[in-house]
């Protein structure tokens, strides 16, 4: 019977606040908290997060961010104090991934830093290069450097003249085409439902509805439940009570009856009396 009124009990407390369960999580043990706005695509519930901040757990229980243009980002590190997010790229090359990395479409920018448009050159030769041509580590090998320059830039007097085009990347900073396995900063802008309500009125609306939701779930749940408790220690009341009417009436009758029915002394037989019954029990002499 506790068993089922706590489990009544536990059914209204997960209608009521359902909404904020199960709405904190991670990829693996050492992965960062995902928690609102962010949200674990396919295992944890809409509410849980905002549209456009689903995040995935991959094969290594690594925490990846896909962005609207289908770039991928390995996010290290989640600062919910100042929505700042860390990450880098799952090949250790963000130039190797995709040739635009714009995150316009998306609710992050870059932290601290200016993306550009950039031109791609292969070369084989060792010609000195000007001093505004950089060198793209992660893409140059034994046989051959890849270096970038601004696209705003003519290549003239660049010490280019001799190499080959590749391709224009965009959204890039430098330090994502300088440096290898590079660190990168973005920071999200509202919502925080919090700071700005206005921003969060959708998603303030929906987990109102799915409270709702989930309060009619519980009531339906747990009023015919509710009502097999009552009736369980309404019988259990029921039949104790009836038990001890009827032992109360036993002992009634067995005391009613010893005091009808006294107990008698047996009255000892004198000595006469005893051989007069041993002779009338002695055959008789012919």
């Amino acid at each position: 019977m506790v068993a089922c009124l706590f489990y009544v009990l536990f059914v209204v407390f997960v209608a009521g606040h359902g909404a904020g369960l199960n709405c904190t999580g991670s990829c693996g043990n050492s992965g960062p908290d995902i928690r609102f706005p962010f949200r674990i695509k396919d295992e944890q519930p809409d509410h849980c997060g905002y549209p456009g901040f689903d995040l995935s757990c991959s094969d290594d229980n690594s925490t990846v961010l896909e962005l609207p243009t289908g770039v991928s980002l390995l996010i290290e590190e989640i600062d919910y104090r100042h929505r700042l997010v860390y990450a880098r790229d799952p090949l250790g090359c963000f130039p190797r991934q995709r040739l635009n990395f714009s995150l316009g479409a998306s609710r992050f920018q870059i932290k601290n830093d200016w993306p550009d448009d950039w031109t791609l050159f292969n070369c084989s030769s060792n010609e000195k290069r000007s001093s505004y041509v950089y060198k793209i580590p992660c893409l140059s090998a034994f046989n051959h450097d890849v270096y970038y320059v601004s696209s705003s830039h003519t290549i003239s007097d660049s010490g280019l003249l001799s190499c080959t085009k590749m391709h224009n990347i965009y959204g890039f900073t430098y330090r994502m085409l300088d440096e290898e396995n590079y660190r990168l900063t973005i920071s999200w802008f509202n919502p925080t439902c919090g700071s700005s309500e206005a921003e969060c009125y959708g998603f303030l609306n929906h987990s109102k509805g799915v409270r709702r939701k989930l309060l009619i779930t519980g009531v339906i749940l747990g009023l015919p439940l509710f009502a097999i408790v009552i009736i369980a220690l309404y019988r259990a009341y029921s039949n104790d009570k009836t038990q001890r009417e009827y032992q109360a009436r036993v002992e009634m009758f067995l005391d009613d009856y010893r005091k009808l029915n006294p107990t008698r002394e047996p009255v000892q037989a004198t000595a006469c009396q005893r051989d007069a019954a041993t002779k009338s029990w002695q055959p008789s002499q012919k």
